[in-house]
């Protein structure tokens, strides 16, 4: 599963152009417990299953879906768009001061600590590509 979902983010960060805003994605087993709030009425429906194309497209600046975080299961199926994730701040992890952390660095840290998080994950312009599991990263790959 890991392996998967962080194919996904680094396919993710090669489509990504000029115009990439950056995105955070949370893999869940299940949405209760995790606090969430949609930006958007309707949800952002995509038409087919490619992720990696999904993500890049609402990822655009222009986009209304780029804000927020995007929610897959563990059938790596897109659920829900551009949320407001607001998990707990947890007192003992450790943030890398070292890099640029901002609030989807930090919501993803904090966010993978949530039990039906799976996974947690970011690509940003700063950053690049960095996975998170139980309040850790357990990936990083700075971006091209």
């Amino acid at each position: 599963m890991i392996e998967n979902f962080k194919e996904i983010l680094l396919k993710v960060e090669d489509g990504a152009g000029d115009d990439f805003s950056g995105i955070g994605v949370v893999l869940y087993s299940d949405m209760k417990g995790i606090p969430v709030f949609p930006l958007h009425n309707p949800n952002f429906e995509s038409g087919d299953d490619d992720l990696v194309s999904t993500f890049v497209e609402i990822s655009k600046v222009a986009n209304p879906y780029h804000d927020g975080f995007h929610f897959i299961s563990s059938s790596l199926k897109l659920t829900h768009t551009s949320q407001y994730f607001s998990p707990p701040i947890v007192s003992g992890v450790k943030v890398d001061r070292s890099r640029v952390v901002g609030g989807r660095y930090m919501a993803a840290l904090f966010g993978s600590c949530i039990q039906s998080a799976l996974l947690t994950g970011i690509v940003t312009k700063s950053n690049g590509v960095v996975i998170f599991k139980n309040g850790a990263e357990i990936f990083s790959k700075e971006r091209k």
